[in-house]
């Protein structure tokens, strides 16, 4: 119905630990949505996304430990604009993870969607253009609402 419902849900959560845990453990937007419904809370996906942003909450995502590799191609990425706008122009993760071999660069897609990670907290990628790359043809991952720190 509106963010005031987005903000009574989180409200609740804070009070009701099961529901907080079925919150953390929902798998996608759209998980939330339905658990916030089944509970008689209404409001879209943008209205949840826009209230989670005013409030600085933002969905956790599983930490991916970037080897050696992984670290030496981001910092390349960081340096080398001709390989970045590669990147910012790759359709996928998938077509990162092509890109990056095609360097030399032996990285796994959770590698690269760490490093886009990485590149989103340094304001490198804008963030219109990391939702298009990192969401496509990727499985979501579990969300979790939590504080950004």
């Amino acid at each position: 119905m509106s963010r005031e419902s987005v903000l009574a849900l989180l409200k609740a959560a804070e009070i009701d630990q099961a529901l907080k845990a079925q919150l953390e453990s929902a798998e996608g937007p759209a998980r939330v949505l339905e658990i916030a419904a089944n509970k008689g809370y209404v409001f879209t996906e943008e209205e949840l996304l826009a209230v989670m942003q005013e409030q600085q909450l933002e969905l956790a995502t599983p930490d991916v430990e970037l080897s050696e590799n992984a670290k030496t191609l981001m910092k390349e990425v960081e340096a080398n604009q001709t390989l970045r706008q590669q990147f910012e122009s790759a359709g996928s993760v998938a077509d990162m993870v092509k890109i990056a071999m095609d360097q030399g660069y032996q990285v796994t897609a959770e590698e690269v969607e760490a490093g886009l990670t990485y590149f989103e907290q340094e304001g490198e990628l804008s963030d219109a253009k990391l939702e298009a790359v990192a969401g496509a043809g990727k499985k979501k991952p579990k969300l979790k609402i939590k504080r950004k720190s």
